[in-house]
């Protein structure tokens, strides 16, 4: 039986002038263009993370900017991203954000437009020779193969559960909330399996259902924005209420916290998993990369980017000790006075 062809998805919704948002670890300023670039960054890097360790797979990059070469828009650091993911063979894909909750929300407003995603990269949802994984930008691969590898079978939708206590928020609602809030529409259990969504991965048909699954349970429950504000409660909900069977690809993807600040869990050795979630890299190793594939240094990041060992190093993710802190705190600190010069010019 031949194998799957298997696609990467990212997507960016590029927010409307004076449109209110707040994503807590966006790290840049609150203006259209400065926090498109800064998810472009990202975008850019996790493409190059697989092209350039030569993985065997399609990419693509769903946006909801008609012309993305409009600097007016993406602002002319945007466009030169786009120009390069270009040249790394990333098909642009158009769609506008129509899951987009009706109900006023500001934070991670833009969750929801994974759903646009799906629905314009899987045709009818007939292709079955195809797998997507469906991701967040601010991710790499280092093991693709192991990832790839995990591909449930239809119509298990592939995912990470996130182990989150039962009692904590996220954006209004906890696990606990979440599930008792399903009791209310069937069998559910309390607290309910959460289901990130920073990697979602199916067959075109098991996406199409899934997207189906969402529309139809938000029809039904008709709820306030705090219980469905964000990807993460449909799919969790849906998941909890079994009209959608999720495969837990815990083992082989994680979401990673990085840095010597932060509180969350730290992992024995990173560099085992196929999949990193970077959220705390955005405006620092991301950042970093890109500027280096802008300065075209390919060959420097082909190495770094087929040995999980130097991908971890850069990244962040190996740990980081008192001089590459300091090292990082002093890059960090010139580009903040680099941008005040340019924005005074």
């Amino acid at each position: 039986m031949p194998q799957p062809r298997h696609s990467v998805v990212q997507y960016l919704y590029v927010h409307a002038p004076g449109e209110a948002f707040a994503y807590p670890t966006m790290r840049a300023k609150a203006e259209v263009a400065s926090v498109a670039a800064r998810y472009l960054e990202c975008a850019l890097v996790q493409a190059a993370s697989l092209r350039l360790a030569d993985t065997d797979c399609d990419l693509f990059f769903v946006l909801n900017v008609k012309d993305p070469r409009d600097t007016s828009v993406l602002g002319s650091r945007g466009v030169r991203l786009i120009e390069a993911m270009e040249d790394l063979g990333v098909k642009i894909v158009f769609a506008e954000y129509a899951h987009r909750h009706e109900a006023p929300i500001v934070e991670y407003v833009s969750s929801r437009y994974i759903l646009d995603a799906i629905e314009a990269t899987t045709g009818d949802g007939g292709d079955v020779g195809r797998y997507l994984w469906f991701t967040d930008v601010d991710c790499v691969w280092p093991h693709p193969a192991a990832v790839f590898d995990r591909s449930p079978s239809e119509p298990e939708i592939g995912c990470l559960l996130i182990p989150y206590p039962a009692d904590w928020d996220i954006m209004g609602a906890t696990p606990q909330s979440l599930g008792e809030f399903g009791r209310e529409l069937g069998p559910c259990p309390v607290p309910i399996p959460w289901v990130g969504g920073e990697l979602v991965g199916g067959t075109p048909q098991a996406l199409r259902q899934l997207v189906a699954a969402c529309e139809a349970l938000e029809a039904e429950a008709g709820v306030q924005p705090t219980q469905l504000a964000a990807e993460e409660h449909l799919l969790s909900l849906v998941g909890g209420l079994g009209r959608i069977s999720f495969d837990n690809l815990w083992d082989v993807g994680r979401r990673v916290f990085t840095g010597g600040r932060h509180q969350g869990p730290r992992l024995d050795d990173p560099t085992d998993f196929g999949f990193w979630h970077l959220p705390l890299e955005k405006g620092l190793s991301f950042r970093r990369t890109a500027d280096a594939l802008l300065a075209g240094r390919h060959d420097e990041l082909s190495r770094d980017f087929s040995d999980p060992r130097r991908m971890a190093r850069r990244f962040n993710v190996a740990g980081a000790g008192l001089a590459r802190r300091l090292r990082d705190d002093g890059w960090l600190a010139a580009n903040r006075v680099r941008g005040m010069i340019e924005r005074r010019r």
